[in-house]
């Protein structure tokens, strides 16, 4: 007997999903998105050198904003391929989204309010190291459950480790250098993730299971032989 796999089944805990044309396409969005939020926080960052300790530069926070969107589109690619899960980890992906919206709202709400931030600002402001925490249990997660497959499967945690590496360069470098090592994290995690997403969409699809052989001749049921009263020879 052959097994035909429909290409909609691939994920079949997404019923949403049609199938690996339109989760290539997704794919390609995210990492699109992904290289130009990398991209304009970057350059936000590198503008604004030492002053975004200090003040709150327009540029680098749009950056960020710019940013945070990419990785909101990740945190959906991951979501609808299962990559965390099936069950319950698929709500790691859904909380995580959840913080991006406030992290995201937070960017323009602090360019209207630079000096004075009223109080019912800051939960917004809390959310956003808490989504970028979020995307190291994310990456944590993706790389447990070993949905996807080679490098990918680890780009993820690569991704969440900015937030361990940024705090770092910032605590042991001084203030002019301090922000750099994030910054170039950015690049080689989230940046080139983008890229490859963008360029080879097929990574994010599962490994084919390996066809089942077609029964031989006489190798069903009706050959086996069965003894009973009465089959045996007379002598």
């Amino acid at each position: 007997m052959t097994t035909h796999i429909r290409p909609s089944s691939v994920y079949p805990h997404d019923p949403s999903d049609p199938g690996p044309g339109g989760l290539l396409i997704r794919a390609r969005i995210a990492g699109a998105a992904l290289v130009v939020g990398t991209t304009a926080w970057i350059a936000g960052l590198l503008e604004g050198g030492v002053r975004i300790r200090d003040e709150v530069v327009p540029a680098e926070i749009w950056g960020s904003m710019a940013f945070l969107v990419g990785v909101m589109s990740l945190a959906v690619l991951v979501l609808s391929t299962n990559a965390t899960g099936s069950r319950k980890g698929r709500y790691i992906a859904i909380v995580e989204m959840v913080l991006l919206v406030p992290a995201m709202v937070w960017c323009p709400l602090v360019i209207a309010y630079p000096e004075d931030t009223p109080g019912w600002v800051i939960p917004f402001d809390m959310c956003w190291p808490l989504s970028m925490l979020g995307m190291l249990v994310m990456g944590i997660a993706v790389a447990r459950v070993g949905r996807f497959r080679g490098l990918l499967r680890w780009q993820v945690l690569l991704c969440g480790l900015w937030l361990v590496v940024a705090g770092v360069g910032e605590a042991v470098l001084s203030d002019d250098a301090g922000t750099y090592p994030g910054t170039a994290w950015l690049g080689l995690s989230y940046g080139l993730l983008g890229l490859r997403l963008v360029v080879t969409p097929r990574i994010v699809l599962p490994t084919a299971p390996a066809a089942s052989p077609a029964p031989g001749p006489g190798s069903g049921p009706a050959s086996a032989s069965v003894s009973g009263p009465g089959s045996a020879s007379a002598a």
